[in-house]
C-alpha cells in the first residue's frame, strides 16, 4: 500500500486529529450533563402573558416567557422538558403547526419564547401550571374561566395572576 505523497493530505489529516483531540479532551468532569438547567434571577423562567384564541369548543393558549439556558446544549421546550398541566395533573398537548419550529433556547443565552397548547373547555375549570425542567409556575388560578364568554376566533390577553 502506498501512502499519499502530497503534503496537503497529511496536513488535513493532522488538523482533523488535532480537532478531535481538542473536542474530546476539553470536556471537564464538572461539565453539566445534557439536561440543561434554567435560571433567571434565581427563577427558572419569567412569565409575561397568556393569549387565548377560541376555536369553537376548544381554545389555543399561547404562553409568552423569557427563559435563560445556562447549559452547554440547546434547550428544546417540548414535552417532557416543558409541560402544561391541568389541576388534575393531566398533561395538555402542545399545539404546533407542521411548518412551525419547536421553541428552544440556544446554549448559554436568554430568549423570549412562546409555547402554544390546545385546551378543551374542561381545562378552563381549574388551575393550569407550566412545568419546565421540574419547576412549576401558575399560569391560571383555580377560578373557572367561561370559554363561551369569548366569540369564536376572538383573542383575549391575560397577565400573570389575572385569571
Amino acid at each position: 500500500m502506498k501512502l499519499p505523497k502530497r503534503i496537503e493530505l497529511w496536513l488535513l489529516l493532522a488538523m482533523i486529529v488535532a480537532g478531535l483531540i481538542f473536542v474530546f479532551a476539553s470536556r471537564q468532569s464538572g461539565d453539566e450533563p445534557a439536561g440543561a438547567t434554567l435560571t433567571l434571577d434565581g427563577a427558572p423562567f419569567k412569565h409575561y402573558r397568556c393569549v387565548i384564541e377560541r376555536d369553537r369548543g376548544n381554545a389555543r393558549l399561547d404562553i409568552d416567557l423569557r427563559v435563560q439556558n445556562a447549559g452547554a446544549e440547546k434547550l428544546v421546550l417540548q414535552s417532557p422538558m416543558a409541560r402544561l398541566l391541568s389541576g388534575s395533573d393531566r398533561e395538555i398537548p402542545g399545539f404546533y403547526l407542521p411548518f412551525d419550529s419547536v421553541p428552544g433556547v440556544a446554549a448559554n443565552s436568554t430568549q423570549d419564547v412562546q409555547l402554544s397548547y390546545w385546551l378543551e373547555a374542561a381545562d378552563f375549570l381549574g388551575a393550569l401550571k407550566l412545568e419546565v425542567d421540574g419547576r412549576r409556575i401558575d399560569v391560571k388560578g383555580a377560578r373557572t374561566f367561561d370559554l363561551n364568554s369569548l366569540k369564536n376566533t376572538e383573542k383575549k390577553t391575560f397577565n400573570p395572576g389575572e385569571w
